[in-house]
């Protein structure tokens, strides 16, 4: 029994650990709906109309993911 106690230690660790990880992406990298994207400072007229055309209501994104959106567009590559 004494071994099995230190296994689920370990698990445990590992357990946090990784939802500390996912937590620090999540702060570090957060996700942002259609509707914030219109209303970012961090974004021009012309790009928020690009977002607005091209991003889904139901979904979020960080902010690289819709630089990508906004790039494929200005590429001709949007669907």
């Amino acid at each position: 029994m004494k071994g099995m106690g230190g296994s689920l230690a370990m698990f445990s660790k590992k357990e946090a650990d990784r939802k500390n990880l996912e937590a620090e992406e999540l702060h570090n990298n957060p996700k942002y709906n259609k509707a914030q994207f219109a209303e970012s400072r961090q974004l021009s007229r012309i790009e928020k109309d690009i977002l607005a055309a091209v991003l889904l209501e139901q979904q979020t994104y960080t902010m690289e993911e819709a630089k990508q959106h906004i790039q494929q567009f200005m590429n001709g590559e949007a669907q």
